[in-house]
């Protein structure tokens, strides 16, 4: 599949490497030819979010049960005659083809120490805030809103994914928020944050909620980590 063949009006992922850290956000396609796919602009703390030369940049896009994955594509900034602007972008490779249904998830079963925003006038109260990674990348890039703060509680890390965890507490907390913790390994610790898509409260549990949570952060050398437990529990499932 043709970067070119995505849909307008279907929503994309965009992976980006920094530094020493992984991020990931969404945004709608608005435009379509055979060189540049546009996207709706992305925001950050300063206005419109800009690429680096540096950065990789992977797009990622679902269709039905299938997702096409485009490596190390070209990222930019374009201008429409009327004078709006989107994020392009570009490759003349095709997307390889995969079924995230079926991904790789490993159980952890730790406590850890977990982070959560709250509201700076009131620490009883999580910050629900809108800022998913849909178009923004304000509070992703660790550029916290003055008005929130970190709180930490401890939570219990059931299990990871490529893209996400299934972690615990007995702290409430809603869709929206984001959520942080680390993990120490033989790679070294490993540093991740994402934010909540799904809750689900249990009383008879040893914690009371259940949280479902996106990555949108992840140090580098948390795929390094993962794929150093899959192969792990892959060659434990074939000595048992």
């Amino acid at each position: 599949m043709k970067l070119s063949d995505i849909k307008i009006g279907s929503v994309i992922e965009i992976h980006i490497t920094r530094g020493g850290s992984e991020y990931k956000t969404n945004s709608k396609v608005e435009y379509c030819d055979e060189k540049f796919t546009g996207v709706s602009p992305i925001a950050s703390i300063h206005g419109l979010f800009r690429f680096t030369e540096e950065d990789e940049v992977d797009i990622v896009y679902h269709e039905g049960d299938k997702y096409y994955k485009w490596d190390h594509v070209k990222a930019g900034v374009a201008r429409r005659r009327d004078g709006s602007r989107l994020h392009v972008f570009s490759t003349e490779q095709e997307g390889a083809s995969f079924n995230r249904r079926t991904q790789f998830r490993f159980e952890i079963g730790e406590v850890i120490n977990m982070k959560y925003e709250v509201l700076k006038s009131n620490e009883k109260e999580p910050a629900l805030n809108d800022k998913t990674p849909e178009a923004n990348l304000e509070t992703v890039f660790l550029m916290l809103n003055e008005q929130y703060e970190e709180v930490e509680c401890k939570g219990y890390l059931k299990d990871l994914s490529e893209g996400g965890a299934s972690v615990e507490s007995d702290v409430k907390l809603g869709k929206g928020v984001f959520v942080s913790f680390k993990i120490d390994s033989e790679v070294g610790p490993v540093f991740l944050r994402g934010v909540i898509l799904r809750v689900i409260e249990d009383k008879h549990g040893y914690f009371d909620y259940t949280y479902g949570v996106s990555f949108v952060e992840t140090s580098k050398n948390y795929m390094r980590y993962f794929y150093l437990q899959q192969r792990k529990q892959l060659y434990e499932n074939k000595d048992s």
